[in-house]
């Protein structure tokens, strides 16, 4: 036995192992543990590191294979059983949760984090005596935890403590950490003890440094609730905050027009919208010249009515605020404030509601600007009666005649949606006479409004964390329904917050209080920029046979590299279709090839998210009409960024014409043509049936770019299998062992028919082996336990 494997070494290299993730510094240290565990398969404490790392690097699954089989090596371990309670509440167990964490600090009651999840729980049952009594055990032992700070705060104002022991709660906290929710909670401690200047004071403070900020929009929602509140009690809106102001109307702030089409201007993109508002803008002005200088009396002025087209986050509702300012300065607009609603603020439950509420909604809007957001949810996309959407359009539109110089309405929502609403409703469509499209952002649009939100916040972007930060942004661009801008804020606002927990227990420099860094949006440093793909490629050329597969999968890889590095180099890339057809029998690697090439092509940068979706005729083909298609587009959808795998693909195709596979290939085509840029699709099956389904649809076949043939393995390459497959396990075969397999694969091999199983063939004769040897272990006990002899491999 070498050095390494003497227990008391393995041992102390894990303390060191132990030491390294605690100091955050999970990722590296895998691949040690993953080497440990290969000679030490059932040391509890290899298992329990490994299950630690994947937790803290986020691979959730992983954890929890490794952490159950730490617990089951060592039952009475508490640190142990707090990693396990801390998986099954990510796995929404908490009942199970509960008793792992109540078993381990029963175990050890100096156990905090298993002190502090049911301290959580029981302040989510509504338990706060018993949540601070478990504080208060957490704090004992770790007086500079984070989260046993903020929720002594939570318990506090639940509690409805004094305002000072809050905020003095609050500014312990403050010591060790920062999330979104300390601002709230400060805002909310002066409202309970009705302090609501101060209230007022941090929201305007929070309005310069974080406009962006969850916090600051969920200070925004509770001031409006008080507001709300209050205007139930007919006090005027400013009354709030200031008493003496009751009596007085409330009035907008006076914004000039080149105030309002400047702050247009600073805004990040949005170049057709701003040109479509600065003509309306000179339209308007050229009017009045017009009427002014020919002495026109106008006893009516046009309607301004929009739809607004484009996806979340494109600033639809920023750019509606300023268009009422800019229509309260050229005087259009009485007031020209914002009432932004959507369906559920107009309709009803019932008989006569709807009436009630999209009047009252409009009247809240006379004098400004009425937007609508995702507006075609009005219209009920079924004949069900008891929607009562259609009646709100109708009050709607009469309102837009009949007041269409008391207000304007903005009608928002996705480009495809917006234009069937207008389509169904001629009525609506005819009272719409301006129509701006809302492009999604480019990238380096998407850098600019991150870099701002950073600098919004103190931070700079290093040179990395922008790379980093645009395969983020990336990942998410080639999800349906893009959210833009605030996907951005999302991205920015978790970066900011992992900075704050990786730094909150370290030795930090003023200058790390400033920048953020790849790893705060979860991009390890050392694989920015596909440094792994020699790792793949190794990875590809180390799988057993397959040369030539091997040899066409690198052609094809080596190409597209070469695109991407001329692009690089400002030239226009071509225009690649990289769809695939595999054919082969079963068990000859066609899945295992197909999850490489969408690892690799994320590595070039040619995919976003590099997964594979594995599918079968019954993941995309329905029962009934009409349930086909959707069903398709949504397994393409989550394929998007990654590789589509349609195993047995030619069982779409059907002899019959009312077969529902003709629907889903169709709605395949169409995808794998329009959103080529966004995903690989890999059909594989026999090779005869494949060919037969590609001459039945020129359209398919048209697409398809690339034919890789698999072929059987031969004898040596099934007992390679069947040897790693061993190895792998910690077997070892005597050399009549190996002898008899390779004799049993070559009967095998020359028998073989269409439903041969190649590689699976290979893995059932290793499980059977396994089942044989154990049967003569239980007749001899001394025989080693790793080795396996020719009688135990038996033909099947």
């Amino acid at each position: 036995m070498s050095d390494e494997n003497q227990p008391e070494n393995i041992d102390a290299r894990l303390k060191g192992i132990e030491s390294a993730i605690k100091g955050n510094m999970s990722l590296s240290s895998v691949p040690l543990l993953m080497e440990a565990i290969k000679s030490h398969p059932d040391h509890p404490q290899v298992n329990y590191l490994l299950a630690l790392s994947y937790y803290k690097n986020r691979n959730l699954e992983k954890a929890m294979a490794y952490i159950l089989r730490a617990v089951e090596l060592k039952e009475e371990d508490d640190d142990y059983l707090t990693l396990l309670a801390k998986l099954l509440l990510e796995n929404n167990r908490s009942a199970e949760a509960g008793e792992k964490a109540a078993a381990a600090f029963a175990i050890n009651p100096e156990n905090w984090e298993a002190a502090l999840i049911l301290a959580k729980m029981a302040f989510n049952q509504n338990s706060p005596s018993k949540a601070l009594a478990l504080v208060e055990q957490v704090l004992k032992h770790n007086p500079r935890s984070f989260d046993g700070q903020r929720l002594k705060t939570k318990i506090y104002i639940q509690q409805e403590e004094p305002l000072e022991k809050i905020l003095q709660s609050i500014e312990d906290s403050e010591k060790f950490g920062y999330d979104d929710d300390i601002a709230y909670d400060k805002v909310y401690a002066y409202y309970i003890h009705n302090k609501f200047g101060e209230c007022r004071n941090i929201y305007k403070d929070l309005l310069r440094t974080r406009p962006l900020a969850n916090s600051t929009q969920k200070v925004g929602k509770l001031i409006e609730s008080m507001q709300s509140r209050r205007q139930a009690r007919k006090i005027p809106h400013n009354a709030l905050f200031d008493l003496e102001t009751v009596g007085t109307a409330p009035k907008k702030p006076k914004v000039t027009l080149e105030e309002s089409l400047n702050e247009l201007k600073q805004l990040i993109g949005l170049d057709g919208v701003k040109d479509a508002i600065n003509r309306i803008v000179k339209l308007v002005e050229y009017d009045k010249k017009r009427a002014y200088m020919l002495s026109i009396e106008n006893s009516e002025q046009p309607s301004y009515h929009f739809a607004f087209y484009g996806n979340p986050g494109t600033g639809k509702t920023t750019v509606a605020r300023i268009l009422g300012n800019i229509f309260y300065s050229l005087g259009i607009l009485e007031t020209g404030q914002l009432v932004e609603v959507d369906r559920s603020d107009l309709v009803g439950g019932y008989v006569g509601q709807t009436a009630q509420k999209t009047k009252a909604v409009i009247e809240s809007a006379m004098g400004g600007v009425l937007f609508i957001d995702e507006a075609y949810s009005l219209v009920s996309g079924d004949s069900d009666s008891t929607d009562y959407g259609s009646e709100a359009i109708d009050i709607l539109i009469k309102a837009m005649e009949d007041y269409r110089n008391d207000f304007i309405v903005i009608l928002a929502g996705y480009d495809t949606g917006m234009k069937q609403l207008l389509k169904s409703n001629p009525g609506l469509s005819s009272r719409i006479n301006m129509q701006i499209y809302f492009d999604d952002f480019s990238d380096l649009e998407l850098l600019e409004i991150a870099k701002g939100q950073a600098k919004d916040n103190y931070y700079t972007l290093t040179e990395e964390a922008e790379k980093a930060f645009m395969i983020k942004i990336n990942q998410e661009k080639v999800l349906p329904h893009f959210a833009n801008a605030r996907a951005v804020r999302n991205i920015m606002e978790t970066a900011m917050r992992e900075r704050a927990f990786r730094l909150s227990d370290q030795p930090i420099t003023k200058e790390d209080l400033l920048i953020m860094e790849p790893l705060d949006f979860g991009i390890n440093p050392d694989q920015l920029f596909g440094d792994d793909i020699d790792d793949l490629m190794a990875q590809l050329h180390h799988l057993v046979g397959l040369q030539d597969v091997k040899k066409q999968v690198s052609s094809i890889l080596n190409y597209v590299r070469a695109e991407k590095r001329r692009e690089e180099l400002g030239h226009q890339m071509n225009d690649l279709s990289l769809h695939m057809v595999f054919t082969g029998n079963p068990g000859t690697g066609k899945t295992t090839i197909a999850r490489l090439i969408s690892q690799i092509l994320k590595s070039i940068g040619i995919l976003k998210r590099g997964h594979m979706v594995e599918v079968t005729r019954d993941d995309l083909v329905g029962q009934y009409v009409g349930q086909t298609g959707p069903k398709t587009l949504e397994k393409i959808k989550e394929a998007y960024g990654g590789v589509l795998f349609i195993d047995e693909a030619y069982s779409l195709f059907s002899s019959s014409e009312s077969d529902f596979g003709y629907e889903a290939i169709s709605t395949l085509i169409k995808e794998m043509e329009d959103n080529r840029d966004k995903l690989v699709v890999i059909m594989a099956g026999y090779p005869g049936e494949m060919e037969q389904m590609l001459s039945m649809n020129s359209g398919l076949r048209s697409r398809i770019a690339y034919t890789i043939d698999f072929p059987d393995y031969n004898s040596e390459e099934l007992t390679e299998i069947f040897l790693e497959a061993a190895k792998k396990q910690g077997f070892s075969l005597t050399e009549e062992a190996k002898e008899k397999v390779n004799q049993l694969f070559r009967q095998y091999y020359d028998r073989r028919d269409s439903q041969f199983g190649n590689a699976r063939t290979a893995r059932s004769l290793f499980e059977q082996t396994k089942l044989e040897q154990s049967n003569r272990l239980a007749v001899n006990e001394d025989d080693d336990l790793f080795t396996i002899l020719p009688e135990d491999i038996v033909a099947y």
